[in-house]
């Protein structure tokens, strides 16, 4: 299988982080693909970051450190990532508090768990989803003067910096139905410095169809893409490494499909167009 990261800058590093990073991505190596898994992730090849995030630094005027923010192209929303409840935890209820699997992606919980809206627990706790001149940030979703809204023992909290299974395949899925080439557009995805263990920005160009198969890459230390764009530049995605929410900018077909999509949860912040 290809190394997508190498050891770029690793004559800079110094000797004990060297050692670390080797046995990590020897670890990774050794584990065990599917033959769909190696024919996905083959046809990713890593390109110049640098070079293929220039226009993305013009655009949002920020170093990318942790993701580009895009503005509206024209439009834009915001797609909250998923949490769960449930009402009353039985003793043996299926799931728990820990539902990253080997990448760190967040996977579904058990069956005894049911989709809580941000909006359900907004309404319930009579505070804005996403307070004003703020963007998604599951911390805000709270009783004015407490740290948190008292159910830590009953919700399971959304990804934060990550999309979370559920959330990234749907998403996929509504980009591919928006591009005119469908699952074949050629698309490119960046990982911010600070999403995988050589910290360095990394971006790798292939088909918007393998992209689904990105959350099982054992090369892959992050949680989702920092950014997701096709060629033609039509569209950006945008996941903050320290919030709990995707920004989507592009044509406003793409992004009315998310707002009545009714897996995703979306809404326009009209502060952070």
């Amino acid at each position: 299988m290809q190394d997508i990261y190498g050891f770029p800058g690793m004559d800079e590093t110094p000797a004990v982080l060297r050692d670390l990073l080797a046995e990590q991505k020897a670890e990774r190596a050794a584990r065990a693909l599917t033959d769909e898994e190696a024919a996905a992730f083959a046809n990713w090849t890593r390109v110049s970051a640098e070079e293929e995030t220039r226009w993305l630094a013009a655009l949002s005027g920020d170093d990318g450190l942790l993701g580009f923010e895009p503005p509206a192209l024209p439009d834009s929303a915001w797609v909250l990532h998923a949490m769960y409840e449930v009402p009353r935890r039985p003793a043996d209820a299926t799931g728990s508090d820990d539902r990253g699997d080997e990448t760190g992606w967040d996977v579904p919980p058990g069956p005894d768990w049911r989709r809580l809206r941000w909006s359900e627990l907004a309404a319930h706790l009579r505070v804005p989803i996403v307070e004003e001149g703020f963007r998604p940030d599951r911390h805000q979703v709270r009783p004015p003067g407490s740290r948190d809204p008292g159910l830590p023992g009953d919700v399971l909290w959304p990804n934060e910096g990550g999309l979370d299974h559920e959330t990234w395949h749907r998403l996929v899925d509504l980009l591919i139905e928006q591009s005119p080439d469908g699952p074949d557009t050629r698309c490119l995805v960046h990982f911010c410095r600070n999403m995988f263990y050589y910290h360095v920005p990394t971006v790798l160009t292939g088909r918007l169809g393998d992209a689904h198969g990105l959350c099982h890459h054992p090369d892959l230390g992050a949680s989702s893409p920092s950014n997701i764009w096709p060629v033609d530049r039509s569209w950006v995605t945008f996941t903050h490494y320290d919030l709990h929410g995707t920004k989507v900018a592009g044509p406003a077909p793409l992004v009315e499909a998310l707002l009545a999509d009714p897996v995703l949860e979306a809404l326009r912040l009209p502060w952070a167009p």
